[in-house]
Parts: structure tokens; C-alpha cells; sequence
């Protein structure tokens, strides 16, 4: 800015500003900040530069791009009304929602279906039935050997079926997890399960959410999220979770016997009612209903802690 005290317009105390006046201040003003930054721009004889100056925190142009729009996509999910939630229903409980988002949103519930996969800990792999799991894309099958003594295949992904899951770096920018290229895959793990199962989502219990061998291969070795990037390893993390939703479920008539069938939304036996603009109640009553291959993980969970809870994703869109 020019260093003249001297007033843009010149008046005696008493005189009127006129529009006139207030017009050639703003001009005079507006010529003097151009004036002023093409001075500092043509003092500027040199820019430093060094190997990484096209890049900030390791990340080029494109790269940076794609960051700054998934974390603009995610905070306008927030702003615009959307939310998704993972809870934990149990019968006879009634689960309040506080949204706030000043109006009576449309819900949509998704089941969370328990599905087979390998988890690894304490240098020991053991066959499970997960809500949600972390893993390598190039673990489509694992092997383990079961309690039985036997060894078995588990598909992560099926075999005929579209692939499932999200990038893991996906889940770090949705859940707002800090990172930087030094910090470790043991930390981050630690760091997004805390976050993700932070409010406003449930959390759930220890033995229905894990890792794969690889990750703990990884976490071991305290891989951090340079090295992983630079091992072509960083987009081929995936957590998965399988929700599931049908509209009139048949059940209850056997084939050929004449009856009708009762037909049953899925998820079955829940219910959603808006209490005021900025609370949400989802009932469950019980028993859930679940598909026929669940019976390895009923006997996984416990045929009664099977039929009392219910895990839902919980979709809310103004």
C-alpha cells in the first residue's frame, strides 16, 4: 500500500460524503492493492526450488486433487443432510437417533450380514464370521485351519460375484483419520477403528470386526504409509462390510403345501419413528431374520445373542 497519509478525498469535518466521494474512495483504494502487489510481484527475482517442489506431502497435482474432492464430498454428505450410520439394535431396546438436521429426513436400514473370512492376530489366523474386515484386493481366498483340525478355503470375495469393499483410504478421508507418510499401518488401523466406531456409530464387539493376514504381516512390520504407496500397496487395501435390504421376504409356507406365504420386510421386525425435526427412534423387537448359510455364524455368535441384536447400516437423506 502507498505509504501517503494524504486522504483519497480530501473534506473538512461537517461536509457531506456524497456518492460521488464514496465512489472514487473505492476506485483509489482498489488501484492501490494493484499497485501495491505488482511492486512485491516484481521484487520477486528468485523461487526457490528442490526435487519435490511439484508436490505437497509427497503428493502430486492429481493426487491432491483427488484428496481435496473426496474431503469436499464428504463434508457435503454432512452439510446437505445425508448421514450413515452403523448400529447396533437389540430387542425391546429403542434406539434414539439425535441427527439434527431440523426436519423429518427419509430413513433407509440396511442388515449387516455377517460373512466368513480369516482374521489374523497374535501371530494366529482363525476362521471367523466378520461385520466388517480389512484386507489386501489380491486376498480373494484364504486358507486356516479350522477348530476342527481341518483345513479350509474362505472366500473373501465370491468367487462368480462382484467385488465388494472400499479403499481403505476412502474410509481414513470419511472418517476424518490424520495421517502422514510417516505414520505406520499398526497406527492407522488403531486410529480408524477408534474413529469409526466413535458417535454417532455403535460400537461393536471385539470378536466381529479384524484384519487379514496381511495386514498383520504388515502392522508388524510397521509399514508406513510411504513405503505402502510406494509398494503399489496403498490402493489395494479394501474394507469390506455387506449390507443387505430385500422388500417382502417370503417366509414361513413350504413348497407345494397350498399355504401363503408371510411376507416380511428385511430387515425384519424394525421399526422407525420420527420423534421431532432433530430426533430419529429405530425399534427392534425381535427375532431377527437371517439367511440359511448363517448357521456357521450362529454358531459363532450364540444362538441367542444372534436372535437378540440386529446390526444395521442406517441411511438418513433430506
Amino acid at each position: 500500500m502507498s505509504e501517503s497519509t494524504a486522504p483519497y478525498v480530501e473534506r473538512s469535518p461537517g461536509d457531506l460524503l456524497t456518492a460521488e466521494d464514496w465512489n472514487t474512495v473505492q476506485v483509489k483504494i482498489q488501484e492501490d492493492i494493484r499497485a501495491a502487489a505488482q511492486a512485491a510481484a516484481d521484487s520477486v527475482t528468485h523461487v526457490a526450488a528442490a526435487d519435490d517442489a511439484t508436490r505437497i506431502e509427497g503428493k502430486d497435482l492429481d493426487a491432491l486433487t483427488d484428496e481435496i474432492v473426496k474431503r469436499v464430498r464428504d463434508d457435503l454428505r454432512g452439510q446437505t443432510g445425508y448421514q450413515q450410520l452403523f448400529k447396533v439394535l437389540h430387542a425391546g431396546e429403542v434406539t434414539v437417533i439425535e441427527h439434527d438436521l431440523g426436519t423429518m429426513p427419509l430413513v433407509d436400514l440396511y442388515k449387516l450380514e455377517y460373512f466368513q473370512v480369516v482374521c489374523r492376530e497374535d501371530d494366529e489366523s482363525r476362521l471367523a464370521y466378520a461385520t466388517f474386515y480389512l484386507h489386501n484386493a489380491e486376498e480373494r481366498r484364504l486358507r486356516v485351519t479350522n477348530d476342527a483340525g481341518t483345513r479350509v478355503a474362505v472366500d473373501v470375495q465370491e468367487p462368480d460375484g462382484p467385488e465388494r469393499g472400499i479403499p481403505f483410504a476412502d474410509m481414513l478421508t470419511r472418517y476424518d483419520v490424520q495421517y502422514t507418510d510417516t505414520t505406520s499401518l499398526d497406527d492407522l488401523v488403531t486410529e480408524f477403528w477408534q474413529a469409526f466406531f466413535g458417535d454417532p456409530n455403535d460400537r461393536f464387539d471385539d470378536d466381529q470386526y479384524c484384519y487379514s493376514p496381511w495386514f498383520e504381516r504388515c502392522c508388524k512390520e510397521q509399514q508406513s504409509v510411504r513405503k505402502l504407496k510406494q509398494n503399489g500397496d496403498w490402493d489395494d487395501m479394501i474394507f469390506q462390510f455387506r449390507p443387505l435390504k430385500s422388500v417382502n421376504y417370503p417366509t414361513g409356507a413350504t413348497l407345494g403345501s397350498g399355504d401363503d406365504p408371510t411376507l416380511l420386510p428385511r430387515p425384519a421386525n424394525t421399526f422407525v419413528e420420527h420423534l421431532d425435526n432433530n430426533r430419529t427412534a429405530v425399534r427392534f423387537l425381535g427375532k431377527s431374520v437371517h439367511n440359511a448359510a448363517d448357521a456357521g455364524a450362529v454358531e459363532y455368535i450364540g444362538q441367542e445373542e444372534f436372535e437378540d441384536e440386529l446390526k444395521l447400516m442406517i441411511l438418513l437423506k433430506v
